[in-house]
């Protein structure tokens, strides 16, 4: 949960130096051009290395899972996990919660089918799921205004 929300926060930061590198006044003084690069930079390496934690933390996660099952147990909700794998490997691949609620509706799912995967690939709570449906339709929106 706390993981989704701050991967969101960071992408935002991320957004915010490049708009902040295009200034004029950035790119008027060298000195503040140069610290803006230097923590655009830096911002990239933390956010991969954030991406390589949290894919860390879900195997973790996974392995206890599998550790503390009894033998032929089976697990709730083992079928979404074949059904959702496309979209754990777009956010295995760096895809934030608004980019895969996007390629989910792409895809043909509706309101309700789009907070599983949510919910599944992230592991939100219902109302972290909601916020960021509605956060990406705010997006989509400006975007084609």
């Amino acid at each position: 949960m706390h993981d989704v929300i701050l991967s969101v926060s960071y992408e935002s930061l991320g957004k915010i130096l490049e708009q902040l590198q295009e200034s004029p006044e950035i790119k008027a003084s060298p000195e503040l051009a140069e610290r803006i690069r230097n923590a655009i930079l830096f911002h990239r390496q933390i956010s991969t290395d954030w991406q390589g934690l949290l894919k860390e933390h879900r195997e973790l996660k996974k392995t206890v899972s599998d550790l503390t099952r009894e033998p032929g147990e089976r697990v709730c909700g083992q079928g979404l996990q074949n059904q959702f794998s496309k979209y754990e490997e777009m956010r295995d691949q760096g895809a934030n919660p608004q980019g895969i609620y996007l390629a989910a509706t792409e895809d043909g799912y509706d309101g309700v089918g789009a907070i599983r995967i949510l919910r599944w690939v992230f592991d939100l709570s219902l109302q972290e799921a909601q916020e960021i449906i509605l956060q990406a339709q705010s997006d989509q929106q400006r975007r084609a205004a």
